[in-house]
């Protein structure tokens, strides 16, 4: 069963890759794991230290030009920010918590409300 972020993550600027790696870089940030267990760990092939340090770089970077793009999207009016306010406000919810079939129905309407979203 996916969880919500590895369902939606092909619709958005990360790879499978850099989301596995942002999550356990999330972990050694809250010293669950040290760095190399992050980089040897996972279901993707073992990679370098060096290496899982550059996906996270690329993932953090990805995640912060998506912010980026989202105030350009407020600021040339194709996105109202109440219904940024509202996206959030829906998906800062329990829905990681959510069971197979809700989560399903979630990402269903999401998709509806993001296209929705964007004039």
């Amino acid at each position: 069963m996916l969880s919500l972020p590895e369902t939606l993550v092909d619709e958005s600027t990360l790879t499978r890759r850099q989301l596995e790696a942002l999550r356990s870089y999330l972990r050694v940030a809250l010293g669950e794991m040290k760095y190399r267990q992050a980089a040897a760990g996972g279901p993707s092939k073992k990679v370098t230290v060096g290496s899982y340090f550059r996906t996270v770089r690329q993932a953090r970077t990805n995640v912060r030009r998506s912010i980026v793009t989202l105030l350009i999207g407020v600021w040339v009016g194709v996105v109202k920010p109440e219904d940024v306010r509202r996206l959030l406000d829906t998906a800062g919810g329990n829905v990681l918590d959510l069971p197979e079939e809700e989560r399903e129905r979630f990402v269903a309407v999401l998709r509806v409300l993001l296209q929705r979203i964007v004039m």
